[in-house]
């Protein structure tokens, strides 16, 4: 479902991204965990061409994502993002959030545009908030919109690049049941987070990066409990400790 091959990616003299090869296989959750700075941020971000690439081969569903244009907006419309900010537009109401993008870029009608946004606010648990504004949900509300919305265009892949890292913690667990949800429903998502818990019970595959590599590829099992680099002993230490 998502397939990179020999991906670099530079900012000026710093290189993020070095010489990336991954596979995700439909229905997947890949938990990418690692140290500030080690490019999961902008690995999970070139998936879908919001960052541009060097070098290398980025496809969807077996479609290579073109460098820019229509056709580039026609495949990202598969991919599903969700950021740390929830990027709703304040002056709509959480209905017309989900359904905008189904009416503009899918061309639904109104009414079935409706039916659906409905239907997927129930699933994240805010149906009876949808004709409130953003600004009057708690940040955890706002973040199952920002999901609801993101699922609204069926996308064949969500990325979710930290989406709790924002969140108060008593928030945290409420996006990450949506997110475990998804999960066994058999979406293939690619997650950048710190959330140990999730990556233990949700993911099938978790990558650890370190100075813009994948430094392990492994199970939640394998890696939690026998890492193999000493980059990742070294921060399940510091994390796993506290």
């Amino acid at each position: 479902m998502i397939f990179m091959s020999g991906v670099d990616k530079h900012f000026g003299d710093l290189h993020v991204l070095r010489d990336i090869n991954l596979e995700v296989d439909a229905g997947q959750v890949v938990v990418v965990l690692g140290p500030s700075g080690s490019g999961k941020s902008t690995l999970c971000r070139a998936i879908n061409r919001l960052e541009p690439i060097d070098n290398g081969t980025i496809a969807i569903d077996g479609e290579e994502l073109p460098a820019e244009g229509r056709a580039l907006a026609a495949l990202r419309a598969d991919v599903g993002m969700v950021f740390q900010s929830f990027n709703l537009f304040a002056h709509k109401t959480i209905l017309e959030n989900v359904m905008l993008a189904p009416l503009k870029v899918r061309k639904a009608s109104k009414a079935d545009a409706e039916k659906k946004a409905l239907a997927l606010l129930e699933r994240v648990g805010i149906a009876n908030q949808k004709d409130k504004y953003p600004a009057q949900l708690s940040g955890g509300q706002q973040q199952r919109v920002a999901i609801a919305r993101a699922l609204a265009m069926d996308p064949k892949v969500m990325l979710f690049d930290e989406p709790t890292s924002a969140l108060d913690p008593e928030m945290v667990n409420e996006v990450l049941e949506v997110m475990t949800g998804l999960a066994a429903d058999g979406m293939t998502m690619v997650v950048v987070t710190h959330e140990m818990g999730f990556a233990r019970r949700a993911a099938n595959r978790v990558l650890f990066m370190a100075d813009g590599e994948i430094v392990e590829d492994a199970t939640p099992d394998a890696f939690f409990s026998n890492p193999t680099s000493e980059r990742a002993k070294d921060f399940l230490g510091k994390i796993l400790t506290h």
